[in-house]
């Protein structure tokens, strides 16, 4: 939810970053701070997902919305915000760091901080983003260990992509009590390394958090494992990532560290070590059920200060118990499942609530598991995957379980907002893929398969010619997938209960449903899969009803954490050479021309290839808060929210 600051204004930031391609950044700074007024914030968890992580550092199995943007944040904020007055670009006045300066054609960038401090009174400097790059060069280490539980590994980075950050960089030096600087390993273009590696880097408190055990001291641990080389002119040296050490020492064994302790929810409110913080909120409660509770972070140095005397975060189960909680008015902030909508009038009535439907910059998919090894050889047909999108009746999604809101997704850069300049004609015109069941039915059997609608689809003409089937799918395989979703949500079951039918009435594939948790979900998904370790015990996965990827926080639309091969977040192991190339193209491009005609070719060809299947995207939720809440409105276009500029009143 994102929270507006009044007389706002906009400028390029083009003279801190070279080259830049059109984006904005907010000028901040003559906002008037709102009046203290006090008041208890309560806020809906999404049902089944409370925050389940805590330290900034985290794999993909723990790297979600609720994580990052509704509960890490509010402590340890980003280093560079994004997310302008409900609009996509570099929020400067938010931002721990002033804009990095990039010289020597884009290959070495400058990182100058404000002077920020934590809550302990020790001030923030360059070593705490050190720090943060030192364990993240050893978490993302190919080297490193697996370490910590089967679901939580202590190496490991959700956002990583082989190849970019921190692998881009081939050397970092502190060069002042708040001033650093990288040296890439190529020239970049400085929006997408400002928007897409520099937005992951989050200080952490070295002084408090550079230890090895609870019972331990800190030291300097996570630089004692990481090499130094001797660069011409520089002193005392630059710190070289890509060696973590071992997996008791330097900084791979702090990462470790803090992962366990990061683990053991039941201490998040006591522990010692999430006492310090540098965001505009502390945590004071914590259960394993998800209630939280924060208040105001006096010693936060950002803008602006917190008015109000608390925000707690209230988990549940399902939407229907949420509901019944928003008709209690027991909610500030709460949100109207869709199927629910015809009571928003009596809830605006009786209870004091306002309307406010919440978009982001996201598109609308769920992941194929490519590396199944039955059903991996079938979703790797670009047939079948046209055949299986021809089935997904987006438009009546939107109508019937989503109140019509949100928009028929279409390829991998968002429709909303509008006029964005980075969607290119194609994806901004028809779908490519809309509802036609008899095309499903027609490419299914011009591919080899025998069609029984009602019954079970199979091949019949295995092989890999152009009639055939296609290669690892065998004469008699049955066109049979499984697929998991999250539970508690009316609108995705009923989105999926229509999926399942329809698949199985019209083209004969066998869809078997499976509710799980959103916990449950992410592990399923985020397990290491790929060709070496494929995982056989799901076909697809579903996280959302409307919108399964928001574009934070990666915020250029260039694709590569999704579909590079190897990516965090590419739990389905997708892997296409030619995407590749364009998504590497859309980083490097030297102006504003060059980046528009290489993401237009990456996003035609994502379009085209349809990597994931497509399903409504933009919307988050239809929001309902309390009319004597102020600073909401607009919400987070990047699933964020920012409770420090909520007003009671």
């Amino acid at each position: 939810m994102r929270l507006p600051r009044t007389a706002a204004t906009w400028r390029p930031i083009a003279l801190a970053v070279v080259a830049m391609i059109g984006v904005t950044a907010c000028a901040g700074g003559t906002t008037p701070r709102p009046s203290a007024n006090g008041g208890v914030v309560t806020i809906a968890e999404s049902p089944g997902a409370p925050p389940n992580y805590i330290f900034p550092l985290m794999s993909g199995s723990y790297f979600g919305n609720t994580n990052l943007f509704g509960f890490d944040n509010f402590m340890y904020p980003p280093l560079y915000q994004f997310d302008v007055y409900g609009k996509p670009g570099f929020d400067e006045a938010l931002s721990i760091a002033k804009p990095p300066v990039f010289s020597d054609g884009n290959r070495v960038v400058s990182i100058t901080l404000k002077h920020w401090a934590w809550s302990n009174g020790a001030p923030l400097t360059a070593r705490d983003v050190i720090f943060w790059l030192n364990l993240l060069s050893a978490a993302t280490d190919p080297k490193a260990p697996s370490v910590g539980s089967t679901s939580a590994p202590g190496p490991g980075w959700g956002n990583e992509v082989p190849g970019q950050f921190p692998q881009n960089v081939v050397s970092y030096r502190q060069t002042g009590t708040y001033s650093l600087l990288l040296n890439l390993n190529g020239s970049y273009n400085p929006t997408w390394f400002l928007y897409n590696e520099l937005s992951q880097i989050t200080p952490m408190p070295q002084s408090v958090w550079d230890k090895l055990s609870a019972q331990g001291t800190v030291g300097n641990y996570d630089a004692s494992a990481q090499p130094r080389v001797a660069l011409p002119g520089t002193s005392p040296g630059w710190y070289v990532p890509a060696d973590p050490g071992t997996a008791t020492s330097g900084a791979l064994g702090v990462a470790q560290f803090l992962n366990l302790q990061s683990q053991d929810l039941a201490s998040y409110a006591t522990n010692q070590l999430w006492k310090v913080v540098d965001g505009p909120f502390a945590l004071t409660q914590f259960t394993t059920s998800g209630f939280v509770k924060f208040v105001p972070n006096k010693s936060y140095s950002g803008y602006p200060k917190a008015t109000i005397a608390a925000l707690e975060e209230l988990p549940y189960t399902s939407d229907s118990a949420e509901f019944n909680s928003l008709e209690n008015g027991a909610l500030t902030v709460g949100y109207l499942p869709t199927q629910d909508l015809a009571q928003r009038a009596a809830l605006e009535a009786k209870d004091g609530y306002n309307f406010s439907p919440w978009y982001n910059y996201g598109t609308g998919f769920f992941p194929y598991n490519f590396t199944n090894q039955r059903t991996g050889p079938m979703v790797g047909q670009l047939y079948f995957r046209q055949a299986f999108q021809s089935l997904v009746n987006q438009r009546q999604w939107i109508r019937d379980f989503l109140g019509g809101y949100g928009f028929v997704d279409n390829g991998p850069v968002p429709l909303y907002p509008s006029g964005d300049p980075f969607l290119s004609p194609l994806e901004a015109g028809k779908p490519l893929y809309p509802y036609d069941p008899a095309r499903a039915v027609a490419l299914l059997r011009a591919h080899g398969w025998d069609v029984v609608p009602g019954g079970t689809s199979s091949c019949v003409r295995a092989g890999s010619g152009p009639a055939d089937c296609g290669a690892g799918i065998a004469k008699g395989q049955s066109a049979s997938l499984t697929l998991y979703y999250d539970s508690g949500v009316t609108a995705l079951t009923n989105e999926m209960e229509a999926l399942q039918s329809v698949t199985q009435k019209v083209a004969g594939i066998d869809l078997t449903l499976k509710q799980v948790s959103v916990a449950s979900l992410a592990s399923i998904l985020f397990n290491g899969c790929s060709p070496k370790t494929p995982c056989n015990t799901w076909s697809m996965g579903v996280f959302t009803a409307a919108g399964g990827y928001s574009y934070s926080p990666d915020y250029l639309p260039t694709g590569g954490q999704l579909y590079a091969t190897g990516a965090g977040t590419n739990p389905g192991d997708y892997s296409n050479a030619t995407a590749d190339r364009l998504i590497a193209a859309t980083h490097t491009a030297p102006n504003y021309a060059s980046e528009l005609r290489d993401l237009f070719q990456y996003e035609n060809f994502i379009s085209e290839n349809l990597p994931m299947v497509e399903q409504p995207a933009g919307l988050v939720q239809l929001t309902l808060y309390k009319r004597n809440l102020h600073g909401l409105v607009p919400q987070g276009i990047g699933n964020q929210f920012f409770p420090q500029f909520y007003r009671l009143g």
